[in-house]
Order: structure tokens, then C-alpha cells, then sequence
């Protein structure tokens, strides 16, 4: 048969489809899909998990002490709930809510002795109530909360500065604590407006509340590490060049750093005990 002869098309009454048996999807072995041993690991694995997460999350002590000890020591609750990453405490939500507003005001000294409010805080500028928390809030707030961040939030401080003045440094950032008290709630609903006369008094207004403040520490940008500008980043900026001592590199320590560290400390210990060994 040449490429260019048709070929003869077969009847749709002959097609061998026509002609097979219906499919019963209904059948024992084609229900599921996967077998029946597949689905029984899966479900004891959600019921297990599901299980263990509602328990840690139930408070520790009282009528719950016993069940946390006892999914401790039989079910390995900790260990599993540190291995998945679901160690989140909700104490946050009660019974203690937050008595106070919190805040940290970031400033930059530059080389002039001047002062700059960098407004990375949220006193006065949003509307209460608000709906919804962007990212400088959430990050304002953990510089508050946990000092062992704020070097390196003064880090990146510097290092923006440096970058968006022409490549000179600042001197130093300065963290200033801002706090409010949380009226209580019979001051904030209650049958008596603000004058004392009869009426509904819903909510209060922030910026009345006494600002108490405080000054926190201070970082310098020269001595700091990380908070520096390396001269790669510079020529990407399109900054001129810093001396080579300029930046500050982070200093890391692996296990071989710590295994090496160890080592010498054993020997420094064995040459001391020889000494004296010697001297007697």
C-alpha cells in the first residue's frame, strides 16, 4: 500500500468500544483509590495528629494536667509537636490580654550629631479600631518585646541609611520605648459620656491616654557588625568605594570551629597539669 492510497475507514458498528463490556465502577476492588490498608494509616495518622494538637493546646495545669502528662509519656506529644513545627502557644488570646500599647521610636544620629525619627513605629499614625496588622507592625512590636533583635534591626538600619545617603554611614540608632496604658473596661463602656452626663461611652481615643517613654539602647553603626555596607553592594548602588575595613563581616562558628575550639582547650588543660606536675 502506497503513502498516498486512503485507507479504508471501519464501520462505527464494528469498533471493538462498541462491542466491550459497560464498566461496572461500582465494584468491591475499584471503589477506592488506594487499598484498604493505605487509607486505615492514613486515617490513625489525622486522628493521632488532630488528637495531639487539640491536647497541647489545652491549658497545662488544672483538670488537663494528667491528660499532658499522660500523651507526654505514651503518645511522645512534645516530641512530635516540636518535629512538625505546631509549638505556636495560644496564651496570647486569654486569660491575660495585653494591659498596655506598646511601641519602639528608631532614630539615627548622622555625622552632623542630628537626630532623625525614622517613624518606623505605629504611635499615632492608625485609626483605631483597625482590621488589619502589616509587617512593620509585627516587626516594631517583636523589638519590643525581645532585645536579642534589636542589633540586628539596627544593622539593617544603618546599612539603609548608608544606602539611600549617598554612601555615608550614620553614627549611631537610638531605641526609644513608647507605652499606654489599656484603660479598664468600665472606663471604656460604659452609661456616662467623657462630660459625666448621661449617654453611651464606647471605645476611647489613643492619643489621650499619658505617653509614658523611656530611652533603650543604643547602637553604633561603625562598630557593629553587619551594619556596614560591603563595597559589592556599594558598586551595585552606584556608591563609591569604602576602605577595605569598612564592613564588618558576621562572625560564624560551625562544629568544626567548636570541635577545634575543644581541642585546644584539652591541650592548653594537659600542658597546665604537666607543668605542675613537673614543678612538684
Amino acid at each position: 500500500m502506497s503513502d498516498d492510497e486512503p485507507i479504508a475507514a471501519q464501520p462505527v458498528a464494528d469498533a471493538p468500544l462498541l462491542h466491550e463490556p459497560i464498566p461496572d465502577d461500582d465494584a468491591p476492588e475499584k471503589r477506592w483509590a488506594y487499598p484498604w490498608w493505605g487509607a486505615v494509616i492514613v486515617s490513625a495518622f489525622i486522628l493521632y495528629h488532630a488528637t495531639v494538637l487539640l491536647v497541647h493546646n489545652l491549658p497545662s495545669g488544672g483538670l488537663s494536667k494528667g491528660l499532658h502528662a499522660w500523651f507526654n509519656k505514651h503518645a511522645e506529644m512534645s516530641t512530635y509537636m516540636r518535629a512538625t513545627g505546631n509549638t505556636q502557644s495560644w496564651a496570647m488570646f486569654a486569660p491575660n490580654p495585653h494591659r498596655s500599647n506598646t511601641f519602639m521610636r528608631v532614630f539615627v544620629k548622622d555625622k552632623d550629631g542630628e537626630l532623625w525619627d525614622l517613624k518606623h513605629d505605629i504611635y499615632g499614625r492608625r485609626s483605631y479600631p483597625y482590621m488589619f496588622y502589616d509587617r512593620i507592625g509585627k516587626i516594631n512590636r517583636r523589638i519590643v518585646d525581645q532585645k536579642g533583635y534589636r542589633r540586628y534591626y539596627a544593622a539593617w538600619v544603618c546599612r539603609d541609611w548608608e544606602r539611600t545617603h549617598g554612601g555615608e554611614s550614620a553614627v549611631e540608632v537610638q531605641f526609644v520605648k513608647l507605652w499606654t496604658q489599656v484603660p479598664p473596661p468600665e472606663k471604656v463602656f460604659s452609661f456616662r459620656d467623657a462630660r459625666g452626663l448621661p449617654g453611651w461611652l464606647v471605645g476611647y481615643d489613643p492619643m489621650s491616654l499619658h505617653l509614658h517613654q523611656r530611652e533603650e539602647e543604643t547602637v553604633r553603626c561603625a562598630t557593629t557588625r553587619q551594619a556596614q555596607l560591603p563595597n559589592y553592594l556599594r558598586e551595585r548602588y552606584g556608591l563609591p568605594e569604602a576602605p577595605e575595613n569598612h564592613f564588618l563581616p558576621l562572625q560564624t562558628r560551625t562544629w568544626w570551629d567548636k570541635n577545634q575550639s575543644k581541642q585546644r582547650a584539652e591541650e592548653r588543660r594537659k600542658t597546665r597539669e604537666g607543668d605542675k606536675g613537673g614543678s612538684q
